[in-house]
């Protein structure tokens, strides 16, 4: 299973790498995808993130939930030597950079002094996702621990953030893979039937 999924992420990365280079502000057509998201967004909080290399951007989506009265929120991801744990999450304004730090890893995330939060709903970036609610992200299981461990207290929705092109006809899965509640594309939005 890892070398297929290893084989995969190597085609995803480019597959994402062309439609970021193709349509680089597509995250502003997330926007126009994700009315019923928006309509619940009041009162909720909301986590998204910063993106990385050639990740759709989700701040547009964030700014329009946020103006429809949702709490944002950005992951952290553990420190060094905590590979095993999950994302803490930590109320910050994505566009405010006095908020913001480079990780270890090189992605933007919340400083850690920020308040932490429970979010209600994750955007959750990813290489490949199915239309099953399957996904494939980069390999270090931040996301997937994180929703385990989310899901383990309570309710929240997983949504999946990327441009078409990344999706493929079947993401392997492991037992421990967190299935997606919802996929937001440029071009469409959906909830994944349970």
């Amino acid at each position: 299973m890892v070398e297929v999924k290893s084989e995969l992420r190597s085609a995803l990365v480019a597959a994402r790498a062309k439609a970021y280079a193709d349509a680089p502000e597509a995250g502003e057509a997330l926007v126009g995808q994700a009315a019923p998201l928006l309509s619940a967004a009041h009162g909720r909080v909301i986590a998204g993130y910063i993106p990385f290399k050639t990740e759709i951007d989700p701040r547009p989506f964030m700014r329009a939930l946020a103006a429809k009265g949702a709490t944002l929120c950005l992951p952290r991801t553990p420190p060094k030597g905590g590979e095993g744990a999950g994302l803490t999450f930590h109320l910050c304004d994505p566009d405010n950079p006095d908020s913001l730090e480079k990780s270890m890893w090189g992605v933007i995330e919340p400083k850690a002094h920020l308040p932490q939060v429970r979010p209600d709903i994750v955007l959750v970036p990813l290489l490949g996702f199915d239309r099953a609610g399957d996904r494939l992200g980069q390999g270090q299981g931040h996301y997937d621990r994180t929703l385990g461990a989310l899901r383990a207290s309570g309710p929240v929705l997983a949504v999946g953030v990327a441009f078409a092109a990344q999706e493929i006809a079947h993401i392997p899965i492991e037992p421990h893979d967190q299935r997606l509640d919802w996929i937001i594309t440029p071009i469409e939005a959906y909830p994944i039937p349970t």
